[in-house]
This record gives C-alpha cells, structure tokens and sequence, in this order.
C-alpha cells in the first residue's frame, strides 16, 4: 500500500493558528470554513455541551440514539459554528456541522439508527467569530464530550448508562472498554511503523480525550499556547477530515474512518502529527506546526 503523507502548515500570522493545506489541493465542492482567530477573553460560553440519550429499541437488536450539542456565548457573535463527530467503538459514525450569523446560542439534534452493543463518544467543537473595531477579529472557543454504553445482551434487556452502577454494567463496560483499548493500541502501533515515527519520543492523544486539554496544558506547551493549539488543530481537521479526506483529488468522505490519533513531541513540541485510516483501511497522515505564544 502506498504511503500518503497529506502536509499541512501554518496559515499567515496575523491568523496566529495552525491551518491544515493538503499537497494535493481541495475539491472544488467544499466550500464551508471553519477560521479561528486569537482568543477574546472577554468572550466566554455560559454554556457548551454535548449530549447522548438512549431512545427506544425499535427491535430486538435494532435502536435509537439522540444526539444533540448547545452552546450559549455570553454576547452575540458574527457567527457561531459548531463541529460535533460520533464514534462507535473507534470509528466515526456521523457527523453534524451548523453555523449561524449574528446570535449567541447553536443548537444541533440528530437521531441515529444503531444495533448491538456499543461504546459511543461524542466530541464537538464550539466556535465563535467575533468581530472588533478597527476590523479585528476574535474567536472564543469551547470543546465538550459525551459517552453513553450500550449493552445488548442474552442475560439482560437491551440497556444503556454512561456510568455503570451494577456489577453485570462495571463488567460489560471493562470488556467493551479492553476491547477497543487493544484494538487501538495495535492499530497505533501499526501506523508509528508505517510512517517511521520514533514511538518513544511521542505522546499519544486521541481526538475524543483532547477536552481534557481546555483546562490543562498540553506537555511542553503554555496554557497559551495549548488553547491557540487547538483551535488550529480542529480548524484543520473540519477542512480535512469532516468535510472530506483529500486522496489524490478526490475527497473521500470520513464516515467510518478510525479515531484521529494526535502525535506530539515530547520534548520541544513544535509540530503534530494526526493519524487515522479511511474506511477502506487506508493510512493517512497529517502534519501541523504548532506556533508558539506571542
């Protein structure tokens, strides 16, 4: 299998974040941005959350899940942008995306179909673009998680829990949870081995535990630096990764593709690596520099 190796570097600096360019250009359909600028800190979210429900079992196997965010700004912004990704056990299952002009608060709902047991995580990204006087722009940002277990099981009626409090849930939880771990950690090693990254010298993040990093800072980087991090890196993936996975000119949509895997230094991190393979099993490597505090 051929290597793809997708660059991407840092936009101008008047930007001051981190904006992904693949070699090969983009399709000429995807015209929706996603373009963060320095932190307002006057800027903040009331409220920014992710959330799923368990709904109904349509039948034996079969159910619904309610997947909804909301996000509130303490003033009104030019425009608000969320970017929300589903996972089932590793993989993405759906996505959502809504923008809106001129308001403080986002909301997005979806119900999707599934069956069997599964661990299902929710990661979204709130955004908002705030325009200043003398054409400043600003962004406040905002990540939120959500999981939910769901157990379908010969012993027991179809259930879910996002905290298991029986001792039949702490077990089905532990086997999902050995089960994806192993998964991942062989297919993360495959990827070190594939792209001769040095596994020793990296530390490995995965987009859906990246929440963790809003209120500290990455190893390494400032607080600063960190939050500048991951508005650029999230820019970066909804270009590349949400609105389609640039193969040679051709966008392949990302729908059934693995959890991006976020590869950073661990001493003087100045650049990142994100790892994950398309549904048809195709590796794929980003590259993002990461800019320092001014």
């Amino acid at each position: 299998m051929r290597k793809r190796t997708i660059l991407l570097t840092v936009c101008a600096a008047a930007l001051v974040v981190g904006l992904f360019l693949s070699i090969y250009g983009k399709p000429n359909y995807l015209r929706e941005t996603l373009i963060t600028f320095p932190i307002d800190p006057n800027a903040t979210y009331t409220e920014a959350s992710s959330n799923l429900e368990f709904l109904q079992s349509t039948d034996e196997d079969e159910y619904k899940l309610r997947w909804d965010t909301l996000s509130v700004l303490n003033e009104e912004a030019a425009i608000r942008q969320d970017v929300s990704l589903l996972f089932e056990d590793g993989v993405l299952k759906d996505t959502m995306s809504k923008w809106e002009e001129n308001t403080e608060l986002l909301a997005q709902q979806k119900e999707v179909s599934a069956e069997d047991s599964g661990h299902y995580e929710v990661i979204t990204f709130h955004h908002a673009e705030l325009r200043r006087p003398n054409n400043e722009f600003r962004s406040a940002q905002a990540i939120s998680f959500d999981q939910l277990y769901v157990i379908d099981s010969p012993l027991s009626p179809l259930h879910a829990f996002k905290i298991p409090e029986t001792a039949e849930d702490k077990e089905s939880k532990r086997i999902l949870d050995y089960i994806l771990e192993q998964q991942q950690t062989y297919d993360w090693d495959d990827l070190f081995e594939y792209y001769q990254i040095p596994s020793s010298q990296y530390r490995r993040i995965p987009l859906t535990k990246i929440d963790t990093y809003q209120s500290e800072s990455i190893p390494g980087l400032t607080m600063e630096e960190t939050t500048k991090f991951l508005g650029g890196l999230w820019e970066g993936l909804y270009k590349n990764y949400v609105l389609g996975i640039d193969l040679n000119g051709t966008a392949v949509s990302p729908i059934g593709s693995t959890v991006p895997l976020i590869v950073i230094p661990k001493e003087n991190p100045d650049h990142v690596f994100i790892l994950f393979r398309t549904a048809d099993d195709t590796p794929i490597q980003l590259m993002q520099s990461i800019p320092a505090a001014e």
